[in-house]
Order: C-alpha cells, then sequence, then structure tokens
C-alpha cells in the first residue's frame, strides 16, 4: 500500500514539474532535436513503422515522436499520444496540427486501456519517469496486436 501511495506522489510531482517546464523542454531541445531526442530518427527508422500502422506513442511529451509518426502512418493509419501533462499535450497538439487519424490522451501509462491493439508502440526518453516500468511494459505487450513480437515496442532513450 504504501508503495502506491509513494508511487502517486512522485507522479503528482513529476506532472507539476512537466506541466511547467513543458514549453522550454520543447523549445530548447525538441523541436530543435538535440539532446534526449537526437536519436529520434533511429528510434524511427529502427520500428520500421509503415503506411497504415496504428501506433501508440507512450509519454508523447510535446509530440515531437507523434509528429513524425502521423507522417509514417499516412492517412490509413492511427496514431494515439498519450501523456500525464496537460501543458505538454497542449504544446504537441498546436504543433503536430490536426488530423482526424491522430488522438491525444491525457492518461496514467501505468493504467490506461485502449479497445483497439497496436501495430507499433513508441517511447521515447521517459520510460525511467514511470514509478513502476514493469508495469508499463506489461500493458504494452497486452495492448500490441502481434505480442510474440515485442520488437514492435520501441523505447529510445532509456
Amino acid at each position: 500500500m504504501k508503495k502506491d501511495s509513494k508511487g502517486t506522489k512522485y507522479k503528482q510531482r513529476t506532472i507539476a514539474v512537466w506541466n511547467e517546464v513543458a514549453p522550454f523542454y520543447h523549445k530548447r531541445w525538441a523541436k530543435k532535436e538535440v539532446g534526449p531526442f537526437a536519436v529520434t530518427k533511429k528510434l524511427l527508422d529502427l520500428s520500421k513503422i509503415k503506411n497504415g500502422d496504428n501506433v501508440l506513442d507512450l509519454a508523447c511529451g510535446t509530440g515531437l515522436v507523434t509528429k513524425k509518426l502521423i507522417r509514417k502512418v499516412g492517412r490509413n493509419g492511427q496514431v494515439y499520444a498519450i501523456d500525464s501533462s496537460e501543458s505538454a499535450i497542449k504544446i504537441a497538439k498546436k504543433w503536430t496540427g490536426h488530423s482526424k487519424n491522430l488522438h491525444f490522451v491525457r492518461a496514467d501509462a501505468e493504467k490506461v486501456q485502449f479497445k483497439t491493439k497496436f501495430d507499433a508502440i513508441t517511447c521515447q526518453y521517459a520510460l525511467f519517469f514511470f514509478p513502476n516500468e514493469q508495469k508499463v511494459l506489461k500493458l504494452s505487450l497486452i495492448h500490441i496486436s502481434e505480442p510474440t513480437r515485442p520488437e514492435r515496442i520501441w523505447y529510445g532513450g532509456v
């Protein structure tokens, strides 16, 4: 029980911090694809995401990976981008533009549930922020369309 309480407090602090720093973070690193985002192209190249895929972008932040994913999946695919920071999602929505096949969800990656299955799951530079990263990884396997192919789950910068 105490672990959940600590985890909840940690999440609340983390969300508060990200809500405050998201604009700076976006302008300094994400938008310029430097620092932790220098590997974004490599992450997406290795993922083999293609036109028509349904992709989940965990901890999408201000939308760098999300923006690139929407181009990769084309009009026939879907991108679901989740983050717990309201500020980051607002920036991501503005930066990525509106698309019928792009869905932003403010959610906890340790608890989120989807009815759809995904062809690929990405998470760049965020796995270590989760108090229970094992739970996030297990949920990823539940949401992947082919759980026997965990290579379709891509975490970059961890």
